[in-house]
């Protein structure tokens, strides 16, 4: 596809640069290129998972940004592989999305869990605005997938500050939760 939006005048190159700013070194556009990649692989992954469970199921494309797209490039989304740790190529066994929020999040978090809203909804930055660690969802097909989920999440906040929203309560083992250090509500 060509774009002649951004023509240069007669005489100029499409390359010319007159912002003064250095490119990126090939390995960083590699870099980059990986990460664009396993956004789009993971996306697509956690949406698919997503689109198999009733809870979810009447979520339309545009809660795809604040469910999905937020806190997989925030780092929220935590999944778990068959396997080796290090091996992600094969399929997903399941995975659960957190946030680490401030007091103020911690406080909308809970208004809306008294509510009844699901799945909570929360900003972009407000996926990653304090230490008040909250478990919002665990995506597995058995009880015991969450499980394994949930030993490989347990790596990921050791602080011991972790509060599971009551859907994620209901769909695992009292030993796990207790395991985890973790506050039902």
């Amino acid at each position: 596809m060509t774009s002649t939006k951004n023509s240069k005048p007669s005489g100029e190159s499409a390359t010319d640069d007159n912002s003064g700013g250095e490119q990126p070194s090939p390995e960083v556009m590699e870099k980059i290129a990986k990460l664009r990649s396993h956004v789009r692989e993971s996306f697509g992954k956690i949406a698919m998972a997503m689109m198999m469970l009733p809870r979810y199921r009447n979520q339309s494309i545009a809660d795809l940004q604040h469910l999905v797209l937020e806190p997989l490039i925030r780092d929220r989304i935590a999944m778990a592989y068959p396997g080796k740790a290090d091996d992600a190529t094969g399929d997903m066994v399941g995975f659960a999305i957190w946030a680490s929020v401030s007091d103020e999040v911690d406080a909308k978090i809970r208004e809306q869990i008294e509510a009844g809203t699901f799945p909570v909804r929360l900003s972009g930055e407000e996926w990653v605005s304090g230490e008040n660690n909250w478990l919002l969802d665990i995506v597995a097909p058995s009880e015991q997938a969450a499980t394994a989920v949930l030993s490989n999440f347990g790596q990921l906040t050791s602080s011991g500050n972790l509060k599971l929203h009551p859907a994620v309560a209901r769909t695992i083992d009292r030993e796990t939760i207790e395991r985890l250090g973790a506050q039902k509500l």
